[in-house]
């Protein structure tokens, strides 16, 4: 046993590891090793920037502005508003799963004061936990109470609802089909796992209510946390998918964010896909936008083994695959010291 009075040596260990004798390899960087890392890592990024370019570009989309759906701006907020718009599609959605979104136009989400306005601790499972970083949603000046969640983010929340009907087919002879069928989706399965569980949290224990027992729902919100989806203990208050989605913020002012999955197993009677034809979204409308001269928009999207239409990923891989080939050959180009014969001139 170690004496008390016995000194403790902070000397390592004399070994290999601990004394950094371990053999190692440091790389030497020069003009004649960049060279064929440049090449190769080009040559792999060009390919890979053209596969999904490729694939982004098979994915088909139909999106429908619905800013001014028929009054409902006009109308007092808080008031219900439900009005609908016919759309067609073209030709036929092929594929076995399809993406809903809503998106907006000039909201400005990355505002440094809008982007902080949230408590990370209190997503976690603490709805009673008071954090600076919410204000002017901490907490109600009248009751004292907790806003649960609080926060600019929360507080804004993106609340229309749509659902979609299926109207009419057209034939290849022209022949129209009056079909009246509604889409069935699911607003499950659209959040990140980084978050679901993890970044969210519900408070500890079964009773939501007496957990949020003390706070209040934030000003702009018609349900308390715990009742935007009572019946699915795992979709609600904190857990809650739509409100992860949005809480999630935008790195642009125009964005858009996926709303619902629609499935070929929640709708059994398509066959292979969203036939061409004409479709109806029903609005809830409830979030304004026009009085700071936004828009608002749903898209309905088909998707590839990459997901959902996104041009920027394959464009720059590609372009940044061609720089690096190109700065491969000004390099060999350099080392030959014959710059004139290698651009021709």
């Amino acid at each position: 046993m170690l004496d008390r009075d016995e000194p403790v040596s902070k000397r390592p260990d004399d070994g290999a590891f601990f004394q950094q004798r371990l053999p190692a390899w440091k790389p030497v960087i020069n003009i004649h090793t960049t060279i064929p890392v440049f090449a190769v890592i080009g040559l792999i990024m060009i390919p890979i920037g053209l596969l999904l370019i490729t694939t982004t570009g098979s994915v088909k989309e139909a999106r429908v502005d619905y800013s001014r759906c028929g009054d409902c701006e006009s109308k007092p907020s808080g008031e219900e508003c439900v009005c609908s718009i016919e759309f067609e599609l073209s030709s036929k959605f092929t594929g076995r799963a399809f993406h809903m979104y809503y998106g907006l136009e000039k909201y400005y989400q990355n505002h440094r004061k809008y982007a902080t306005s949230r408590s990370d601790k209190q997503l976690r499972g603490y709805p009673l936990y008071r954090d600076d970083n919410c204000e002017p949603f901490e907490s109600d000046v009248d009751t004292d109470q907790y806003f649960a969640p609080c926060g600019l983010i929360a507080n804004s929340m993106f609340n229309d609802t749509f659902q979609l009907t299926w109207v009419s087919k057209t034939e290849s002879d022209g022949t129209v089909i009056e079909m009246n069928k509604e889409i069935n989706f699911t607003r499950e399965g659209i959040t990140w796992p980084s978050d679901h569980g993890i970044k969210f949290r519900n408070p500890m224990g079964a009773d939501l209510v007496s957990a949020f027992n003390g706070t209040t729902k934030p000003p702009d919100w018609r349900k308390y946390a715990y009742e935007l989806d009572p019946q699915n203990p795992s979709n609600n208050a904190f857990l809650n998918e739509p409100f992860i989605v949005w809480m999630r913020v935008a790195a642009f002012p125009t964005f858009r964010k996926l709303y619902g999955r629609v499935s070929l197993e929640l709708n059994p009677e398509l066959d292979g896909g969203l036939e061409e034809g004409k479709y109806r979204l029903t609005i809830d409308y409830n979030y304004p936008v026009l009085y700071y001269h936004s828009k608002k928009f749903f898209v309905l999207s088909s998707t590839s083994i990459f997901g959902g239409r996104n041009l920027m990923l394959g464009v720059v891989y590609l372009v940044v695959g061609i720089l690096l080939l190109l700065l491969a050959t000004v390099f060999a180009c350099v080392v030959k010291k014959d710059l004139k014969s290698c651009f021709g001139s």
